[in-house]
């Protein structure tokens, strides 16, 4: 009983509570959950699970999913309560579904329904078709979006869920808006939401969601008076509520009102925007909002102020992968250029928004898109063999009905007038079950002419797919070519394995580039301090090794470009300067990237995370510095870490001048090193579909070390890929370099 009323309190709070800015900082909410032993308080852990998962769902959603991994894990393993495991399910792919992760949303929804199905329970399943209707809305499936809305919304009506009612009335008049390409009867769709504001019990936020929903709709036709007034509606609520979310969001709604008509008035808007976006650390919003002001500029003709705002969206948008925004600055940037008569840059970046456009297709489009319009043809296929079976069935009960027809007609014959009474209530029985076949088999009728249109509808789509994938294709094939010769360029431009063997006879090297080009790169030589003539009479020269592994920003052709400005700073530093002490590399390589890439004046923040040692095998030392990037090394069976300098090679620099620590290490006795890229630990798999994590990949190569090193790579290998499993790519490139001394 205790645990059925804890698993109804947890689902209030998950679907019913609206985004709190007033949460407990995030941090001391991660430390007070530190704090709690799981295993003896796993509700007290699961509370303030749910609390960071509120602060994060919206703002954060991949620090909202990893929450809800774990959440998901305490369930399964240590509160075994299967309810509470669902609802974190459900909440996870709510996540799933920000996160454009269609296919991963649609299978945990499934899970989800079956069960809530099984068990009766349909508060939660009107959720789980909501939710199952967001993902084919997003994937421009009307058709089916439309179906699961409805289901939905039968449900909430039953349940008199007002909540529920205006979310699902919100996607459904998206949907019929946009479906619709009559302008007048576009306005006939302005009347589901007008309709919601009148439902008894509708909260102040459902009121908030919906007059943002109509203030969008006449800024889309351009009638700005009505739309500002519903702004302001939906702004009063906002500072009633205290919610900094929603003022942030009504506040950029008002800097898109006057974004063609007052460009004073929209800056201000756009500001309060960015400033509580920032607060709130929303980093889509703030990207979006930079394209707005950028874009602003740009219908005021003002193109230096508008370039500067796109740049700034460009660089939050790479980080983060917001592909629709990246889409947004190149296309007006194509615009600027083409202006300014600058064609060859224009060029450039028609050129970015066409790749763009053709990873987006293929990543997340082509295989989600695919897989889940068979697996719907399959399920409806399903219904269909079931409503068949329900079909003849029924036919055989009708033949069987008309035979016990035909022999109480002879009986009636046979029988005395005073059991005529007995007989007709036979007849009237029997007719009124004939209308009740005859009523269902309609229905199957009607149902399978349903079927038959979907399918159409399906068939025709899938065919629209298949002929812009051709397209894609083709134009994808010289772009493929060039990204394997620079792949090549790249393999030849990193040592071979052979030349580490040749140094190091214990030694392995696992690289794993996340696409065809790696921003991750290594590098070693054999080097010689350089010192006047005079100082080597005499004296026995004796050789040292220098071994680096650099993660630089970004991968795929980005990371790659700053791989090779990597590797040339190393060799010009090391090899033609003869500078070999780890930290001062560090310093002058950190001035070259920041002098290169011009980021004193601009916007530019690209740079790299790096370990690098230097292997004296006479003196017996090992000096090591890094940037970001830590050293692990093994001696009489204790394993020891040193961490890098917390700030990066090039990028943003606040202080007046960057050093980096040496530190030096006595390798008398055997020695295991380890150098890698954050890849490995950042890799989601798992059952829970969480990190690796860093402490976990430690422990991993310290089971492993005394095994031979071709072994300890081939283990490596196998455990990232029984980690990842099926269900999740790989997140960024991998490099782990392990040798012993």
């Amino acid at each position: 009983m205790l645990k059925r009323i804890f698993a109804i309190t947890v689902f209030v709070f998950l679907f019913f509570s609206s985004f709190e800015t007033k949460a407990q900082n995030i941090d001391s909410l991660r430390l007070e959950l530190d704090s709690i032993d799981v295993k003896s308080n796993p509700d007290a852990a699961l509370k303030l699970m749910n609390k960071i998962y509120d602060a994060t769902q919206i703002v954060n959603p991949m620090a909202a999913m990893e929450i809800s991994a774990s959440a998901i894990k305490i369930c399964d393993t240590i509160l075994r309560d299967s309810t509470i495991l669902m609802d974190w399910k459900l909440n996870l792919t709510r996540i799933y579904i920000s996160l454009e992760k269609y296919y991963i949303a649609l299978s945990n929804a499934k899970e989800c329904k079956n069960y809530y199905i099984k068990h009766q329970d349909s508060s939660r399943l009107a959720y789980t078709y909501y939710y199952l209707g967001k993902i084919y809305k997003n994937l421009n499936v009307d058709e089916i979006a439309i179906k699961e809305f409805e289901t939905a919304q039968q449900i909430f009506n039953k349940e008199n869920d007002v909540q529920g009612i205006v979310k699902v009335n919100i996607e459904l008049s998206d949907l019929y808006y946009n479906k619709s390409f009559d302008e007048n009867f576009k306005t006939k769709y302005l009347d589901i939401l007008f309709e919601s504001l009148k439902l008894s019990e509708i909260t102040s936020q459902s009121k908030s969601k919906l007059f943002m929903k109509i203030s969008e709709f006449y800024l889309d036709k351009t009638e700005i008076d009505s739309s500002l007034f519903y702004a302001h509606k939906t702004l009063s609520i906002a500072k009633n509520n205290e919610n900094q979310l929603d003022l942030g969001l009504v506040y950029f709604t008002l800097g898109d009102i006057w974004q063609d008509n007052n460009i004073d008035s929209a800056f201000f808007y756009y500001e309060k925007a960015l400033n509580l976006f920032e607060k709130l650390n929303y980093s889509y919003k703030i990207c979006e909002t930079f394209n707005s002001i950028a874009i602003s500029y740009f219908n005021f003709e003002k193109y230096a102020q508008s370039e500067k705002y796109f740049q700034k969206a460009l660089e939050l948008a790479e980080i983060n992968s917001y592909s629709d925004q990246k889409l947004t600055a190149y296309e007006y940037l194509a615009e600027i250029f083409e202006n300014k008569n600058n064609l060859e840059k224009a060029n450039e970046y028609l050129k970015l928004f066409n790749d763009e456009l053709i990873y987006n297709y293929q990543t997340n489009n082509k295989k989600d898109y695919a897989d889940i319009i068979i697996n719907f043809v399959n399920e409806e296929n399903e219904k269909e063999i079931e409503l068949l079976e329900k079909e003849d069935a029924l036919k055989t009960q009708l033949l069987k009905n008309k035979q016990q027809q035909v022999y109480g007609a002879a009986i009636l014959i046979l029988l005395l007038v005073g059991l005529a009474i007995i007989i007709f209530v036979f007849f009237q029985r029997q007719k009124k079950n004939n209308k009740i076949l005859k009523e269902q088999n309609h229905k199957i009728n009607i149902q399978k002419k349903e079927i038959e249109t979907q399918s159409k509808i399906l068939e025709k789509a899938t065919r629209s797919l298949v002929k812009q994938k051709d397209k894609i294709l083709l134009q994808n094939s010289k772009i493929q070519s060039s990204i394997k010769y620079a792949s090549r360029i790249q393999k030849a431009m990193l040592p071979s394995k052979e030349k580490l063997n040749d140094y190091f006879e214990d030694s392995f090297i696992v690289f794993k580039p996340k696409e065809v080009v790696s921003g991750d790169f290594y590098w070693f030589s054999q080097v010689k301090e350089q010192k006047p003539s005079l100082f080597k009479i005499g004296e026995e020269e004796h050789s040292k090794v220098i071994i680096t592994v650099a993660d630089c920003t970004g991968h795929g052709v980005p990371g790659a470009f700053m791989s090779l400005l990597g590797d040339a700073f190393l060799n010009q530093i090391i090899n033609i300067q003869h500078i070999i002490q780890p930290n001062k590399i560090l310093n002058l390589l950190h001035k070259l990237i920041r002098q290169t890439l011009q980021q004193d004046e601009g916007e530019n923040n690209d740079g790299m995370d790096i370990a690098m040692c230097l292997i004296d095998k006479k003196e017996k030392t090992l000096k090591f510095a890094g940037a970001k990037n830590p050293l692990i090394y093994i001696q009489n069976g204790e394993m020891h870490r040193i961490l890098g300098d917390l700030t990066s090679i090039g990028g943003l620099q606040k202080e007046k001048e960057r050093f980096f620590t040496l530190h030096t290490i006595d390798i008398t006795a055997p020695t295991t090193i380890y150098m890698y890229s954050d890849g490995y630990q950042d890799q989601f798999g798992g059952e829970y579909g969480r990190k690796y994590m860093a402490k976990p990949f430690r422990d991993f190569l310290f089971k492993n070390h005394d095994k031979p090193f071709n072994i300890q790579a081939e283990e490596l290998k196998m455990e990232l890929k029984r980690w990842k499993g099926k269900k999740y790519n790989q997140m960024d490139d991998i490099t782990v370099i392990g040798l012993k001394l």
